[in-house]
């Protein structure tokens, strides 16, 4: 996995010269070049690599993905499909503090685009892939609204050819196509007791056929690329050493300035840095507390969660050697540090995805950076949390017209819509003649 070090206040300190004149706003040192650039979209690494999906990168696996992400019929209603709160029109959001799929979900939905380069997926990290990640709202009752065994035995009748091609088994399909009766462990009721009374082969076919959904969906994802937006357009000029004149055509003098605070005196950069604008750690930031009666514990819940698993690298259905889960291995489950934290957001198309933090709780960009330029201290009601949160941010001082900057660059953050790329586009609309290819409509 990608690993964004944090930056040193002394190398933050290239670009910290803040109160410069407004006539000097578009001069660069060499040192400033070198260090904006590592901010750059096409200073991005490889994508990681993914031992527990030998598939992932797979095109006929990616194929089969696009075609599972925008099906409806994969849903208890026949409505719901992962585009419902992962739209490509909005960055693979749905613009809601709490999505809305059969029911309304607890959290809102992250952007999609970038995911892969991080260890831990939802805002809490309680899955360490993206495989495993599609798999949890299948099951979910506000979401998908499926049970396990129907979700598989709707790749075994929709999808047998595609399935048997990928993965060359057809064992597991005809396993799952006798089986009559909803059942999954993570599903109350009826469900849940059928799925005690399947043999253990029949929930190891289940299980296989399930996590091989999921493991497609990822190869999918692996395929989302951000187009370059206005900033890295001006990171581009930067290195070519243009005059004035041209960067002042990509970005705005407000917008320099606050590109200068972002990465000095506000400390942004110290957990939104690289080229995500993220560390893809947890933190504490004193966001309210959606739901005072029911507290979000975030990594800490996220933790238990996580261990408790059925499909992570360690599972049975997982692709990777017992070495190869070092995030596993080596993972963190306690530390007043993980109480009500989550996931560092990226900041790429940060202004076109409101609203903002793990449930909606700031509707505008103006709203988030006045929230940490006078935090409030973390909710802590000691019913109901382990210890008391861990406060991670210090009041940054920022001016009205500070403020007012940062959130101006935070708009050079994003990238066009890509409407030439398959990737970002809906395959049924493409069967039906249908060019304009975002809507996030299904079959």
């Amino acid at each position: 996995m990608l690993r964004i070090k944090h930056i040193a206040a002394g190398v933050l300190a290239a670009i910290s010269s803040i109160a410069v004149a407004a006539s000097d706003v578009y001069q660069f040192t060499d040192a400033d070049r070198d260090f904006i650039a590592r901010f750059s979209l096409s200073a991005l690494p490889e994508l990681p690599a993914a031992p527990s999906n030998k598939y992932a990168d797979n095109e006929e696996a990616a194929e089969l993905g696009r075609m599972l992400f925008f099906d409806r019929s994969l849903s208890g209603n026949g409505q719901v499909s992962c585009a419902q709160c992962h739209n490509p029109q909005l960055y693979f959001t749905d613009g809601l503090p709490q999505s809305q799929a059969i029911g309304t979900t607890r959290r809102s939905a992250p952007s999609i685009p970038g995911a892969i380069y991080g260890p831990w997926q939802f805002w809490d990290g309680r899955t360490d892939s993206l495989w495993a990640q599609a798999l949890s709202p299948m099951e979910d009752q506000n979401e998908h609204g499926l049970d396990r065994t129907s979700a598989a035995k709707a790749m075994a009748t929709d999808y047998r050819e595609e399935y048997v091609k990928l993965f060359g088994d057809a064992n597991d399909l005809d396993a799952v196509s006798g089986l009559t009766l909803p059942a999954s462990p993570k599903v109350a009721g009826d469900a849940e007791k059928n799925w005690s009374q399947l043999s253990a082969a029949q929930q190891e076919a289940v299980n296989r056929v399930f996590a091989n959904m999921g493991k497609a969906i990822m190869a999918y994802e692996r395929k989302l690329k951000l187009p370059p937006a206005r900033f890295d357009q001006f990171i581009d000029l930067l290195e070519k050493k243009a005059g004035e004149d041209k960067l002042k055509t990509v970005m705005s003098a407000d917008e320099i300035q606050g590109m200068r605070l972002f990465m000095g005196k506000a400390n942004c950069a110290s957990c939104h840095n690289g080229p995500l604008f993220t560390n893809f750690e947890f933190h504490n930031i004193g966001a309210p507390e959606p739901d005072v009666k029911q507290v979000d514990l975030g990594r800490f819940q996220g933790v238990n969660d996580l261990t408790k698993n059925e499909f992570t690298c360690l599972s049975p259905v997982s692709d990777a050697e017992l070495e190869q889960c070092e995030e596993m291995a080596f993972l963190k489950k306690q530390g007043p540090e993980l109480v009500g934290a989550f996931k560092t957001p990226s900041l790429r198309n940060v202004a076109a995805t409101a609203p903002y933090m793990q449930a909606g709780q700031f509707a505008t960009l103006q709203d988030v950076v006045q929230h940490y330029n006078k935090p409030k201290p973390p909710y802590y009601d000691r019913e109901q949390h382990p210890s008391r949160p861990h406060f991670d941010i210090i009041p940054l001082g920022l001016t009205e017209e500070e403020l007012a900057q940062l959130v101006a660059f935070l708009g050079s953050l994003t990238s066009p819509l890509p409407k030439d790329d398959k990737w970002w586009q809906d395959p049924y609309l493409e069967a039906n003649g249908d060019s304009s290819g975002l809507a996030s409509t299904t079959k």
